[in-house]
Parts: structure tokens; C-alpha cells; sequence
């Protein structure tokens, strides 16, 4: 009898036991696997186990949580799409964006932005008025914002690497949905170039309008007088005749030189590329200007470098420029010089020029000879004649080439107009 005690205890404790693990493997065990759960998903790795065994509740428990582990993947692959969506649109933008928030400070700036303006650091976080220095982009996103409706004005930046550039800042607000405003997108787009063309075309109107005038009110004058009196001495009649016809030739040469420098300028102008001798189509065109030259007792000599090799070019375009260039030099010689035209090889390009010992060009007139109209001396050029357009005519046929132009000159020693043309054609 005395094993029987030993017999209870012992099954007594292997009851306990058995409770024990039960309690443990359907309470307790699921718990912690459903804390080590959370924890994986709030670390946002992928757990490995949601299917949670001990009891119903823990399962149930598991699956949602298996749920809501997909449903934060796919919210975080959403998110980081709309995040390359924003860079990638915000990275491909040549103007300016930058965003602010109501209280004006910078939350989001595109590569554009920091570039036009000179930003090396990010900007984000700081006043939009300490990141540009310029009050009236403040006072126009403010405007913004307090109206809840776009603005758009016209700026001159005044800093940075943009500095004396003129923007269209436009300014449109970000509304919450039920704050009102709560921000603004910022646009800056460079309309520099614009305003310059559309300067330069309303200088072009005037200048041509008043190019015009002189010839049509000479016209206009002497009609006059034949109509008043047609019966006027033969040697005042000539005179007549030939100022109508100087000024006839003037007429004529402004419409033509007009007329070559809209084709050049047209988006589909077209070059005949050929292979051009150089020193033969050099000599020629000396030779056709030898009696004009002698007519102002001028020496014309031609410098070729040995060994050139052919230039491929519109060849009627080229014999523009240098009939151009010659022209400028006879008007601007004096009698007794010479006129050198030169012929040398620069790497690939060709360096076609012309000198001459004339009056020169001041160094402030210089960049702006190949303007349309520009006359460094407008009381010589007058006297001398011409449209005004040859040097841009010679700048925009070396354009069309993939050229360029360069001038060097001395008041009083002469002028070298240059035309720097790629020997294979333009690309």
C-alpha cells in the first residue's frame, strides 16, 4: 500500500504538467508569436508565419494581420511609385518648380529651380523670400494663397547665376479640403529669350520703316516738282533722274538684303553643299572685285595657306559672305590701302577673313556690329550708303554652316571681319 501515495503524486504532477503545457501551447505561446508578429510587420519585414496554431482567436488574429502586412506592401509600393513619378516629372522640368507651404516656407525644390538660382544646399524648410531675396516673388505667392487663385507676373532676377533675366512667376495655390489654401506650386519660366526677340523684332520694324522713309519721301519730292513743273531744264532734269535712280538702287538693294536675310532665317533654309576649291574660287572672286577696288585706288591682295583642303559649303551662300565683307571694306577704306583676304586652316574649320586699313570700329561697337541695322558710325554710313544688314546676313549664312564670326579692329588701323567654317559641312 505504501506505492500507492507515490502513485497519486506522480500522477498528479503528470496532470499538472500536461495542464501546464496546454495552458501554454493555447494562451500563452500564441500570444508571444502574435507579438513577434506585430513586431516583424512594424519593422516592416515579411514574417515568414501567419498562420498561428494554440487557438481560434490567435489565428483570426494572424489572417488579419496577415491583411494588413499585404496591405501596407502595396501602400508602400504605391507610395514609392508616386515618389519616382514626382522625381522623375520634377527632374525632366527645364523651368523652375518649387513648393511652399501657407506659411511660405519651401517644402519641395526641383533640380531647375537650384540651378537657375544658384542654390547649392536644400532649401527645404527655409522662408521662400530668404531663399530667392527677391520681395516680389514673396508678395505675388502671398497673393496667392490669401485669394485662392492663381497669379502671374513678369520679374527681373536680380541674384544669382540668372542674374538681369526676366521670369513669368507664376504662382498657383494648393488647397486642403476643407482649410482653405494650404500652400503654393511655384513656376519660374526664363522668357529672356523672348522678350529679346520680340525687342529685336519691333527694332527691325522701326529700322526698316525708316530705311524706307528716306527713299519713298525723295520719291514723293521730286514727283512733286515734275508734276508742278514739267517743263524743268534738261541739266536739272538729269540730276533728278539720277538721285531717283541712286536712291531707286538703295530701295532695291534694302528689299533684297531684307528678303536674304528672312530666307536665312526660316526654319526650313536650306544649303547646296558642294566641294569647294578654295584658292580657285579665292582668285576668282578677286578678280571681280579688282576694278572696284582700283576704282577707290585700293590694292586687293589674296593670302591662301598651301595645301588647304576643300571646304564643303553652299558655294552661292559663300560668295554672299565674302562679297559682303569686301563690300564693308571698300565702303570704310581709304585710297592708297589694301584689302587682304585670307585663307587658313584651324584644326577641322576654316578661317575665311577680310582686312583693311580703314577707319575701324570702337571696342564698344564691336559686339554688336552683326546686329540687324547696327552702324558703329551712323554719319559715315550714311555718307558711304548700305542697308545695314550685310555683317548679319555674314553671321547668320556662317550659322546655317555650324560657323561663327568674330571682328578685331583699331580706330583708325583697320578692321578684320572673320567667318570660322567647318572644312566637312555642318553636322
Amino acid at each position: 500500500m505504501s506505492g500507492l501515495p507515490f502513485f497519486v503524486a506522480a500522477a498528479a504532477l503528470v496532470a499538472t504538467a500536461l495542464v501546464a503545457l496546454y495552458v501554454w501551447r493555447r494562451w500563452i505561446e500564441p500570444w508571444g508569436e502574435v507579438e513577434e508578429l506585430l513586431g516583424a510587420i512594424e519593422a516592416g519585414k515579411t514574417s515568414s508565419k501567419f498562420l498561428l496554431s494554440g487557438n481560434q482567436r490567435a489565428s483570426v488574429i494572424g489572417l488579419h494581420a496577415e491583411k494588413i502586412a499585404t496591405r501596407l506592401q502595396d501602400l508602400e509600393r504605391r507610395a514609392q511609385h508616386g515618389e519616382y513619378s514626382v522625381q522623375a516629372v520634377f527632374g525632366a522640368m527645364l523651368d523652375g518648380l518649387v513648393v511652399v507651404d501657407e506659411r511660405r516656407m519651401v517644402r519641395m525644390a526641383n533640380q531647375a529651380f537650384a540651378r537657375i538660382f544658384g542654390i547649392a544646399d536644400d532649401a527645404t524648410g527655409a522662408p521662400l523670400l530668404q531663399v530667392m531675396g527677391h520681395a516680389s516673388i514673396d508678395r505675388l505667392v502671398t497673393a496667392a494663397i490669401q485669394a485662392r487663385e492663381p497669379r502671374q507676373e513678369s520679374i527681373q532676377v536680380s541674384r544669382g547665376p540668372s542674374e538681369g533675366r526676366e521670369f513669368e512667376v507664376t504662382a498657383v495655390p494648393l488647397s486642403g479640403s476643407s482649410s482653405g489654401a494650404q500652400g503654393a506650386a511655384v513656376l519660374f519660366h526664363d522668357v529672356t529669350q523672348m522678350r529679346q526677340v520680340e525687342e529685336m523684332r519691333r527694332d527691325f520694324v522701326a529700322n526698316v520703316s525708316h530705311e524706307l522713309r528716306t527713299p519713298l519721301s525723295i520719291f514723293r519730292g521730286y514727283l512733286e516738282t515734275l508734276l508742278d513743273d514739267p517743263q524743268q531744264p534738261p541739266g536739272e532734269l538729269l540730276r533728278i533722274l539720277e538721285v531717283m535712280e541712286r536712291h531707286s538702287d538703295r530701295l532695291n538693294a534694302l528689299v533684297e538684303d531684307v528678303l536674304s536675310l528672312a530666307r536665312l532665317e526660316s526654319p526650313d533654309a536650306e544649303l547646296e553643299l558642294t566641294e569647294i576649291n578654295v584658292p580657285e574660287f579665292l582668285e576668282t572672286i578677286v578678280g571681280d572685285w579688282r576694278p572696284r577696288l582700283a576704282a577707290k585706288e585700293l590694292r586687293g591682295e589674296l593670302e591662301v595657306q598651301p595645301d588647304l583642303p576643300p571646304l564643303c559649303a553652299d558655294e552661292r551662300r559663300l560668295q554672299e559672305v565674302i562679297y559682303n565683307l569686301l563690300d564693308n571694306a571698300l565702303k570704310y577704306s581709304r585710297p592708297g590701302g589694301r584689302v587682304v583676304i585670307r585663307a587658313q586652316r584651324q584644326n577641322q574649320r576654316l578661317q575665311l577673313s577680310v582686312k583693311d586699313e580703314g577707319v575701324g570700329i570702337r571696342e564698344a561697337d564691336l559686339p554688336r556690329i552683326f546686329e540687324r541695322f547696327y552702324r558703329a558710325d551712323k554719319a559715315r554710313s550714311r555718307e558711304v550708303g548700305g542697308t545695314g544688314l550685310g555683317l548679319s546676313i555674314v553671321k547668320h549664312i556662317a550659322q546655317l554652316h555650324g560657323g561663327s564670326v568674330a571682328a578685331e579692329s583699331q580706330p583708325g588701323r583697320g578692321t578684320t571681319i572673320s567667318v570660322l567654317l567647318p572644312l566637312d559641312g555642318p553636322a
